[in-house]
């Protein structure tokens, strides 16, 4: 029988601009540059916020995804560069409350595959592609587990 078990702790950090948590719709007017960035380049990130509009007001809603460059994909869900995606994300979910983005700092954790010693998963590991696309479904499951009819997994797959 093969076995792989992942454990890791984690906090989800405000992803700042000159140091301020800005909302979607801030974000969407600010420029980023490196220098004024919280974060910067692959990433595990999460957009949350209370609905204040739209069919889903009131519900806490969260959309979990991975990118190997953040700055890019912020532009992407401001450009809604996909009708699928972000494009109806940012229809839907960014735009219909104070939606904030946060980022993954992974604190500690482990990947052990059958009966080999486990691997440590670090912080670094995140600009690892393979190490972003097990955390991003994880994450989402949780949330998935956790929430309640108050909480809206945006993209949750059904």
């Amino acid at each position: 029988m093969e076995k792989v078990m992942l454990d890791f702790e984690y906090d989800w950090e405000p992803f700042t601009v000159q140091t301020r948590h800005l909302t979607f719709d801030e974000l969407r007017k600010a420029r980023l540059n490196r220098a004024e960035c919280s974060h910067w380049g692959p990433a595990v990130y999460k957009w949350e916020g209370v609905l204040t509009e739209g069919d889903k007001a009131g519900l806490r809603a969260v959309l979990i995804g991975e990118t190997d460059d953040l700055r890019k994909r912020i532009k992407m869900y401001i450009s809604g560069s996909q009708e699928r995606g972000n494009a109806y994300w940012r229809e839907h979910f960014l735009t219909k409350g104070n939606i904030r983005l946060f980022v993954i700092r992974l604190l500690n954790g482990s990947l052990r595959v059958s009966t080999r010693e486990p691997s440590l998963v670090k912080s670094s590991d995140i600009g690892h592609n393979n190490i972003r696309l097990i955390l991003e479904p994880t994450l989402i499951q949780r949330e998935i587990l956790e929430g309640d009819e108050r909480t809206w997994i945006v993209n949750r797959k059904i």
